[in-house]
């Protein structure tokens, strides 16, 4: 089984967790991979599989699956041992800076309420391990190792990811992308599947597929072209370009700029859709041109950071969920405030 720090080395992984506890967010310094919860449930299983978790509900056939792939604070034991403990503060901050912040929050409020048995029919699969190392939404291999970070610098741990990164890729990130790709396929054509990030105000790194990295980004964006595998070559018609149907998208904007402004108070919730990022290839089935006619359809969304800045905000993005389609009111989440699992523990 894949080791994550907590497990491996209590001392050192003990000094990380305490200089991530430092940071006033909501996603540094828990132990995701480590959970107290157990294989299965009352109302769940739990299956731990390379550095992410999946977690389904039991109760239902499941119909909805969350992907969490940017969610992840952890660090490999043998990267720690190779940092000298007076540059953890530096590294936690850089795994900090790199983290969709607000999400592994929204993956903890999911699995409270799977392993409570309020989320009939739902699963989530977060990815634990730092985006610094792995990335977990792409499915070109030079895109799963970056070689340098979205924000900083590489230096404390670029000799590591040159002699172990291609190990790394085969323990920890296929077994789970080969995971979450069972829930989809038991999904199929009437399964819906919601991916939450969240995006820095400004791009602080210029991609191909950002396309407005030299403004301020709108609220909010979603997806709706998917993206063209590379052996495919063809000329879809409209009905195959979308992740879902581009009604139901624009559906969706309008909930969320709705909530923005009149539960968050917003002055300008307004999102778009298509900008200021378009998708690239993603390892999920269904998100490309060229997938099966059976895989689900999918919701993907980018919410800016600084509107996930509070547990308070983040119980209610995901307790009103306005990004969910408007027709799957019946598998909805229903966290109370009191669900919510707020201790960093470790």
């Amino acid at each position: 089984m894949y080791l994550s720090a907590t497990a491996a080395d209590l001392e050192r992984s003990s000094l990380f967790l305490a200089e991530q506890r430092q940071h006033p967010c909501t996603d540094c310094g828990y132990s995701y991979l480590d959970s107290h919860l157990g294989p299965v449930g009352e109302h769940f299983r739990r299956l731990r599989v390379g550095g992410g978790t999946i977690i389904a509900n039991t109760d239902e056939p499941l119909r909805e699956l969350h992907i969490v792939p940017h969610g992840g604070t952890e660090v490999p034991h043998d990267l720690l041992a190779s940092v000298d403990p007076a540059d953890y503060q530096r590294l936690s901050q850089l795994v900090h800076e790199n983290v969709d912040l607000g999400t592994a929050a929204i993956y903890r409020h999911l699995v409270d309420d799977i392993v409570a048995g309020r989320a009939k029919g739902v699963a989530v699969a977060g990815f634990h391990l730092t985006r610094l190392l792995l990335d977990a939404n792409r499915h070109l291999v030079d895109e799963q190792l970056p070689p340098t970070p979205y924000v900083g610098s590489a230096d404390l741990y670029r000799e590591y990811l040159l002699s172990e990164g291609a190990r790394l890729r085969v323990e920890a990130l296929l077994p789970w992308l080969d995971a979450v790709d069972e829930v989809l396929r038991e999904l199929g054509g009437a399964g819906t599947v919601y991916h939450h990030h969240t995006y820095d105000v400004y791009s602080m790194s210029p991609r191909p597929w950002d396309r407005g990295f030299t403004e301020k980004r709108p609220a909010f964006q979603l997806i709706w072209r998917r993206a063209p595998l590379d052996s495919v070559d063809v000329d879809p018609g409209e009905g195959e370009l979308g992740l879902a149907q581009l009604g139901d998208i624009e559906g969706v904007q309008a909930a969320i700029r709705d909530f923005l402004e009149e539960e968050i108070g917003l002055g300008n919730g307004s999102g778009q859709i298509d900008y200021p990022l378009l998708l690239p290839v993603l390892p999920f089935r269904g998100t490309r041109i060229g997938d099966p006619a059976d895989a689900p359809r999918h919701l993907v969304y980018d919410l800016r950071k600084d509107l996930l800045a509070t547990e308070e905000h983040i119980r209610s993005w995901v307790v009103v969920a306005p990004w969910r389609f408007g027709d799957s009111s019946a598998s909805a989440v229903t966290s109370s405030a009191e669900s919510a699992s707020s201790a960093k523990v470790g």
